[in-house]
């Protein structure tokens, strides 16, 4: 039986720093006042609940909580479970951070660092004396691991520092660790370093044997193996019971059993014990098989699995699909997939307080863009289980990242004792979510470089070997040979229009900051003597873009009409960056594999990049990314920014992309300023394809606004897209833009 441990009054105080490694951490008597605490949750919020510290995602009160990290952290609860004589009991904590130790009536039972990874108690001999007082110790932030450097890498990071990428330090703290690096502070975070019970606590009673994992891989012939790990304390044959049956759709079960040790039987060392885990290979057959598909091929087909043991049972979710990946293109179901993605970051600065219909809201809104993929980046989580179980049910690709992100400069530390905590955290990310067919990738992390860090990709790799059941493609780190992030656009401050040079066969990051809606800045900064620096607004960036698309005609009205259309400008400029981006990668279609666009949503209400922003107020971009990303897409190229005047000569290609496996066939009209100034009446676009419909070279009669283009079946509109011309950036890509980004590839190589 499986029951999680929340809602139950869980309690929460604090003590004075110890030592991690310190012998005698029990404490716990220290504690002076205690407090009523949510897991999963935060240590800030439950003291933001209670008032003792300010909110920290208005103005920049998030500064003015740092006493936080610098104490320790208890958090208690009793419990009664419910057991009968022969059964055992323990607690499953699905994520815990950073640093903890975990005590059982008063008694350490583990003492462990890693944010992701599951940590299973067994409490079987407490809970035979009664109630079980189950408490967690949480070390402050102030005492996670800091970088210890030799000679030479504190020589070049002073010497580093003198460079752009090297200002916040080549070997930053935070790599110290396997703690989501957004929580140091990011370019669309603040340094709130969280502390807490962040994800779910399982209460789990059994029989003499346990199910401590199951693991499943089907081919897409319906052939599966299903890999079970047992704890159980007797060498004894356990007999195993299996039912797989259509979760989602109609049709046939299939069941199983096996009697006595069957398969591979194999044995380690646990903490605590002796304990076996045995682990059987169960083959079976599914007819008829029926693949999950992504939302944009197909149905997302799922299966659900049954395992029962004397005493235990575990039912899951899974999908049959395959995946691979080569030369940039993805091919799920042995078809191509081009990649219309979006870089997700965590929903929240807190992540504990993320729920499921969080999860499903933002999703929904997703894949309403017309997106099939999900990217999410290194330096942020692994979700949540149910974050998962929604991409799965709603036929969304996810390219998972592990927990690294951002060491331009320097490298990872390569001791055995962190290489071993990257094995840790690696090998249960991956036994967690390998059932999930959406997970179609794995990426060792985002911006830095596999050459520098050999150590720690092997280290990830071993742990793939060893952890994973179901094969995907993996990818050391995300850029690479092949894969390009391209910020010669707002970071180098480059015209909109360098867009259209992109050559990579893959582009997973791209995009610019663009303010909220006035609502969102007013709720963050309502002390208009707060700067946007503080919630991550780049002003210098910011005004090199927003003020191509200000009216000509003159400077700004009054405070809020002229905030106003800041936003607007901010929102436009955004718009037409992405869309220059996403259709030059599209009609690419062939020798490009993919476009994944930065950034979907933030964990903050933020000056960023987000199409989304933490109150889930759509920007301009993410309105009209329905039409970029719309399996069928009408694309005009052409020069943009080129402040167009009467009598100039307007040329353009017009091309259709067509993503889907399904010939399509329509008339396409262009039009301008509603005069139509292009049309063919017979196009037909193969499946999976991106054709050039023909050439527009119109004579302008005055200036130019707005560019329509549409692809009509009958009396259907079944494309639409738009064009913004009211804006102008004269501006070249200089030699030193270029240089910065041969540089920074160079780097990360």
């Amino acid at each position: 039986m499986r029951t999680t441990l929340h809602p139950l009054p869980w309690q929460l105080g604090h003590v004075p720093r110890r030592e991690f490694n310190s012998p005698e951490i029990s404490d716990l008597d220290a504690v002076k006042d205690w407090l009523p605490a949510r897991v999963p949750g935060n240590v800030r919020l439950d003291l933001l609940a209670y008032g003792m510290i300010p909110d920290p995602f208005r103005e920049d009160r998030y500064r003015k909580s740092d006493w936080v990290d610098e104490v320790d952290w208890w958090y208690r609860i009793t419990i009664e479970p419910e057991w009968e004589a022969g059964q055992r009991v323990f607690a499953r904590f699905h994520g815990i951070d950073y640093r903890f130790a975990i005590f059982v009536n008063g008694q350490e039972a583990a003492r462990r660092e890693g944010m992701f990874s599951r940590q299973t108690i067994e409490i079987t001999a407490a809970a035979q004396n009664g109630p079980v007082d189950l408490a967690v110790r949480i070390w402050g932030s102030e005492a996670l691991p800091k970088r210890r450097l030799n000679a030479g890498q504190k020589l070049w990071q002073s010497i580093a520092q003198l460079l752009p990428e090297g200002k916040n330090g080549v070997y930053p703290d935070r790599s110290a660790t396997l703690k989501a690096q957004y929580s140091f502070g990011w370019d669309f975070a603040p340094r709130i370093l969280t502390l807490g019970i962040w994800d779910t606590v399982e209460l789990i009673t059994t029989g003499a044997a346990s199910i401590e994992d199951c693991q499943i891989n089907v081919s897409p012939d319906g052939k599966g193996d299903i890999l079970l790990t047992l704890n159980a304390l007797e060498d004894e044959e356990i007999p195993v019971t299996y039912t797989v049956s259509p979760h989602n759709f109609e049709g046939e079960a299939v069941s199983g059993q096996v009697s006595g040790w069957a398969g591979e039987r194999v044995g380690k060392e646990v903490s605590g014990g002796h304990s076996p885990f045995t682990i059987y290979h169960l083959p079976f057959t599914i007819p008829n098989p029926k693949l999950w598909q992504p939302w944009d091929r197909g149905f997302p087909h799922l299966y659900t699995l049954q395992v029962d043991i004397p005493g235990d049972s575990l039912t899951l979710q899974f999908g049959i699909r395959s995946v691979e990946l080569a030369d940039w293109q993805f091919r799920i179901n042995g078809q191509n997939e081009f990649i219309r993605g979006l870089n997700w970051v965590p929903a929240d600065s807190f992540p504990g307080r993320v729920t499921a219909n969080d999860y499903r809201e933002l999703l929904r809104l997703a894949k309403d863009t017309g997106a099939n993929m999900l990217r999410v980046w290194g330096g942020g989580l692994r979700e949540k289980q149910v974050f998962y179980n929604l991409c799965d049910e709603m036929g969304l690709l996810v390219w998972q990242e592990f927990p690294f992100a951002c060491m331009f400069l320097g490298t990872y530390p390569h001791d055995q004792q962190f290489l071993n905590l990257v094995e840790q955290e690696t090998a249960d990310i991956v036994r967690q979510l390998d059932n999930h067919p959406s997970v179609v990738a794995w990426c060792g992390g985002n911006e830095f470089s596999p050459k520098r860090n050999q150590a720690l990709v092997q280290a990830m790799t071993h742990a793939l070997q060893n952890a994973q059941h179901a094969p995907r493609p993996f990818i050391p780190a995300s850029p690479g040979p092949g894969d390009a992030h391209n910020w010669l656009v707002w970071h180098g401050k480059a015209p909109l229009s360098a867009y259209r040079e992109e050559e990579a066969r893959f582009l997973s990051e791209f995009g610019l900051q663009a303010l909220p809606d006035l609502a969102t800045l007013e709720a963050m900064l309502p002390n208009p003597e707060i700067g946007w620096e503080s919630h991550q607004g780049d002003r210098a960036k910011l005004q090199r873009y927003f003020k191509l698309f200000l009216p000509d005609n003159g400077g700004l009205r009054s405070a809020v009409n002229g905030l106003t259309e800041l936003i607007t400008a901010s929102q436009r400029a955004q718009a037409a960056g992405l869309q220059i981006a996403i259709e030059g990668m599209r009609r690419r279609k062939g020798d490009s594999g993919g476009v994944i666009l930065w950034q979907f949503n933030e964990p903050w209400p933020a000056i960023s990049w987000a199409i989304v922003d933490y109150f889930r107020r759509p920007k301009l971009a993410y309105r009209l990314l329905k039409r970029w990303y719309n399996p069928l897409l009408l694309s005009l190229d052409f020069e943009a920014g080129m402040n167009w005047q009467s009598g100039d000569l307007f040329e353009a290609e017009v091309w259709g992309v067509n993503d889907s496996l399904d010939v399509t066939r329509g008339a396409c009209y262009v039009s301008l300023d509603g005069e139509r100034i292009f049309e063919t009446e017979d196009v037909t676009l193969p499946p999976d394809s991106s054709l050039r419909l023909g050439r527009i070279a119109y004579r302008l009669e005055k200036k130019p606004q707005e560019l329509v283009v549409a692809l009509w079946s009958g009396e259907q509109m079944i494309a639409q897209n738009n064009y913004d011309l009211g804006w102008r950036d004269e501006a070249k890509i200089n030699l030193w833009q270029r240089f910065r980004r041969w540089v920074a590839e160079k780097t990360l190589r």
